[in-house]
């Protein structure tokens, strides 16, 4: 099963069998552009843009992640 959200125009998509720590894949103009830890809400991987964060914050204040 995937979640797929669109916010700010970044995709972030959550896997719901994927391997721990939880995390999601956030795209920006079709491409990946991180990988970003939930639990400790950190980037894992590629560089976090402004835009992003909006939309990681916005998913996270609306209860969705």
């Amino acid at each position: 099963m995937v979640s797929r959200w669109k916010r700010q125009g970044v995709i972030v998509v959550l896997y719901a069998t994927d391997h721990d720590p939880k995390h999601v894949p956030v795209f920006q103009d079709g491409k990946r552009l991180l990988k970003f830890n939930l639990e400790t809400w950190t980037v894992m991987e590629g560089v976090m843009t402004p835009k992003a964060m909006r939309a990681l914050e916005s998913l996270r204040n609306e209860g969705v992640l």
